[in-house]
């Protein structure tokens, strides 16, 4: 189904190249009553349109998209703490009961700074 996108693509691609080509002359655009007028190709006043609308239609894609981005974030940000709890979990559940790294630390192994030594969590 690709195949047949890129070969839109390609055949949109061509007619706007052979008409930019075959459309080289020059005509007055005129703004504002005509206060203001600019001489520009024929191919742009053509395709600036079609510019124009698929930047507004990648614009509102994007917007539209926004909640889905945040959606998406916050799943991923979830999904690590999940792994990070997991495992800490395995880490506990592999030390066999009583060793030293499942029992809590006594005063004597606090060192005299207060901070524990071992494994940031």
């Amino acid at each position: 189904m690709a195949i047949i996108g890129w070969i839109v693509v390609f055949l949109f691609a061509l007619v706007a190249a052979l008409f930019v080509v075959f459309n080289n002359h020059s005509v007055t655009l005129t703004v504002i009553q005509g206060s203001v007028a600019y001489d520009v190709p024929l191919w742009v006043v053509g395709l600036a349109p079609f510019f124009f609308g698929a930047l507004v239609g990648f614009l509102a894609g994007w917007i539209s998209g926004g909640p889905a981005r945040r959606r998406a974030r916050e799943q991923r940000r979830r999904a690590e703490q999940l792994q990070r709890q997991l495992k800490v979990a395995e880490r506990e559940a592999a030390a066999p009961a009583g060793s030293p790294s499942s029992l809590p630390p006594t005063l004597s192994q606090v060192p005299a700074s207060g901070q524990l030594a071992g494994p940031a969590r």
